[in-house]
């Protein structure tokens, strides 16, 4: 390590090594374990390389001058492309002074940040052991580092301020001085309980990366081991306890020696069922978190234009089958491996017993009938599955026509629905028909198989008592075998139709674009650039089979433009803008954001050109107002952010709003909280868009819900805020 960089964090470490010194020695220095701003990208990539998280020799960029001498949103900026560029994904938390501990307990992998006068520095935490965080140095080597060293070099900038105050305070207690440190740290945090603390970042595989490999990373192959054998032992003490209960009874010597056996097999089964059934949630947890956030990334990636061709009904359908494949994917596939491992059991107990080799070829013939009766189940299920989703789609259109249904449809033509119903039925009614000799009949059909496979035996006489009671163990064990592999393939037969609908979601989300390269904010401006359009169209055309929009369209816009786009309805202005801000792409001709096409800036297109869309296709999600005017901001909003949207409030003439609200920007809106007027819900988007200070802001139709008066005012604030705006309207 260089000298300069030893010089900077000495300094970053002299505060807390002083603090603590009079109370513990920490494991290892915050100099020896800290990396400097500068060196930040080469400590991601050893931090991933460490964790297995990428490949070994993966490196990043030197930080550009910006982020080296920006702000926090600059950072911040370069943290999530220079994790994407590793493929990872990296999600900034913050927590108050009072739950700081709680986070850093749970925070690895992690990069901390830790605040000083000159420079900031970081702490790459790789593990938790215990009450320490095991961290990378930036020598490359692992180091043990105290919760609470970090902890309180994070909050003592926040402390330093109340440290004269609390002085003279514990001068007046009178408090002795080994304690001084303690007691004068507990009332700091006390008095800024509070108070947040930012600078943490989380690092995980995203939800892009193979699936398999996000299951290794969760140890899946190991805890399905580890289930299996928990299994395994449980149900050879259960084997234990018929052979010993049984063999007992049928020898006519059943004593209190016995019973005590019986009984203290039947209680070391109880902490094991308990452990596997443990084991088995975890997973549950663990594999239906992985399975949520693809899903979500994959819808999230799916084309606009075919989200919007399948209709409500259709989505709906899609997300209800997602929660259904959660649940029957991972409740059959665990039934169906405690079941592989009841019905193994059961056969080599048959195979033990009285009956022989007769019983166990008996259950591998009626198991193989139970696989025929299931695949005719799963044959109808099918059919019913389709009618359902149709029959799902229809009812979802109906349900939100509902008014225009009751008011302009014919009661004749009514009757569809009904068809569609009893058709519905019929697929139901020829489900249930397979699904009762399947699930009931094999079963119970296998218990007097079973004991009829032992009547040879028992007729010859020349079975034990033990061989019987192992036999008939066996049977018994077989007929909850077969319960249990009859439902868990039940279950997986649903779970395979409903990946049918949720497959182009969990595909869509291994489709993702390469990362572009990391641009400022600043870069976008005429200042900082040679000169040249914010936007250059060339012969843009974009359409639907049959139906082309734009043809040949031609464009520029130069920064600073204030630009009034008119046309007749269905003349493609919406289409155009959303060409602009990257959520369509073209089909024919260049776009150019700056002299960058699409594919050179990727996602990035989005944090240079934004759109308030018309009303129709603009939303207020459930949440605070708050969130909704910082949408395309960074989450949670800081003080800063949040005293901008309510300044952006006051300029769109929403103050007396904000009065009205009990909660001011916390307030609770949507379909579920506060109901908002039209024209309220048209200024919100309205702000929203100006609140993401993009260099072009596009409004589509923003306008119209409003009088002349709140025009007039949103329009002077627009023409204040936008760096460039296009303004779409009709004539």
């Amino acid at each position: 390590m260089s000298d300069a960089t030893a010089d900077v964090l000495a300094e970053v470490t002299g505060k807390a090594r002083s603090r603590v010194a009079a109370a513990r020695k920490p494991d290892a220095t915050l100099l020896e374990s800290s990396w400097p701003l500068v060196r930040l990208g080469e400590g991601l990539a050893a931090l991933a390389g460490a964790l297995s998280l990428a490949a070994a020799g993966s490196s990043i960029p030197a930080l550009p001058r910006d982020v080296l001498e920006g702000t926090t949103d600059n950072l911040g900026h370069w943290m999530d492309w220079a994790s994407e560029r590793l493929s990872l994904e990296v999600e900034q938390v913050e927590a108050s002074v009072a739950d700081l501990a709680d986070l850093l307990r749970i925070a690895a992998p992690a990069i901390i940040r830790i605040r000083t006068r000159t420079a900031p520095a970081f702490v790459l935490v790789l593990a938790r052991r215990g009450h320490a965080l095991q961290v990378l140095g930036s020598d490359l080597r692992r180091r043990t580092l105290r919760l609470e060293t970090l902890r309180d070099q994070m909050t003592a900038p926040h402390e330093a301020p109340l440290n004269r105050e609390l002085d003279r305070l514990l001068d007046a207690a009178a408090v002795a001085p080994r304690r001084r440190v303690a007691v004068r740290s507990a009332m700091a945090r006390e008095r800024l309980g509070a108070t947040p603390i930012d600078g943490v970042w989380l690092l995980r595989l995203p939800p892009s990366r193979p699936f398999a490999e996000q299951l290794r990373a969760l140890r899946l192959p190991g805890r399905l081991a580890l289930s299996a054998l928990v299994f395994a032992v449980l149900y050879g003490l259960e084997i234990l306890a018929w052979g010993v209960i049984g063999g007992s009874i049928l020898a006519g010597r059943l004593d209190f020696g016995w019973l005590a056996a019986w009984s203290l097999l039947l209680l070391s089964m109880v902490p094991l069922r308990g452990l596997g059934s443990w084991i088995n949630a975890r997973l549950a947890v663990d594999f239906g978190r992985l399975l949520k956030s693809r899903l979500l990334l994959g819808a999230l990636s799916i084309d606009p234009e075919a989200v919007r061709r399948q209709g409500a009904g259709h989505l709906l359908a899609r997300v209800m089958e997602s929660q259904a494949f959660e649940a029957l994917a991972v409740a059959g596939g665990m039934s169906a491996l405690v079941a592989v491992i009841e019905l193994g059991f059961s056969l080599w107990l048959l195979a033990s017993g009285a009956g022989g080799a007769l019983q166990a070829a008996l259950l591998i013939a009626w198991t193989g009938l139970a696989i025929a009766l299931g695949s005719v189940f799963f044959r109808r299920l099918g059919a019913w599955t389709s009618s359902r989703l149709d029959l799902t789609h229809g009812l979802i259109e109906r349900l939100v026509g509902h008014r225009t249904i009751l008011a302009q449809e014919q009661p004749s033509r009514r009757v569809e629905a009904d068809r569609e119903m009893s058709a519905y039925l019929q697929t139901s009614t020829a489900v249930d028909k397979a699904a009762l000799p399947f699930l009931v009949a094999v079963p119970a059909g296998w218990m007097a198989i079973g004991v009829a496979g032992l009547a040879p035996a028992f007729i010859a006489g020349t079975a034990g008592a033990g061989a019987m009671a192992v036999a008939l163990g066996g049977v018994l064990f077989a007929t909850r075998a077969l319960g249990s592999v009859t439902a868990s393939l039940a279950a997986l037969g649903r779970a395979a139709m409903a990946w049918r609908e949720i497959a182009p979601m969990f595909k869509a989300a291994s489709e993702r674009p390469a990362p572009g390269p990391l641009i400022a904010r600043t870069a976008m401006r005429p200042g900082d650039r040679a000169g040249g359009p914010l936007i250059k169209a060339s012969g843009l055309g974009f359409g639907y089979p049959h139906r082309p929009i734009l043809e040949g369209a031609n464009l520029t816009i130069a920064h600073g433009e204030r630009l009034l786009l008119e046309g007749r309805s269905g003349g493609g202005k919406s289409t155009l803008a959303s060409l602009l801000v990257g959520t369509r792409r073209p089909h024919s001709g260049t776009l150019l954001l700056n002299g960058e096409d699409r594919r050179s800036l990727g996602d990035a297109w989005h944090q240079f050109a934004t759109q308030a869309p018309q009303f129709h296709e603009n939303h207020i999600l459930s949440g605070s107002l708050g969130f909704n005017l910082l949408l395309g901001r960074r989450w949670p909003a800081t003080a800063e952010d949040l005293a901008e949207a309510r300044a952006m409030c006051e300029e769109l003439g929403l103050g007396d709003l904000l009065e009205r609200m009990p909660g001011g920007l916390n307030q609770m809106i949507g379909e579920t909280g506060w109901q908002l007027s039209h024209g309220e819900r048209s200024r919100i988007y309205l702000a929203r868009a100006l609140l993401q200070d993009a260099e072009l802001t596009i409004l589509d139709e923003s306008f119209a819900a409003l009088d002349p008066e709140i025009l007039q005012l949103c329009l002077d604030c627009a023409f204040r805020r936008a760096r460039t705006l296009l303004v779409i309207a009709h004539p």
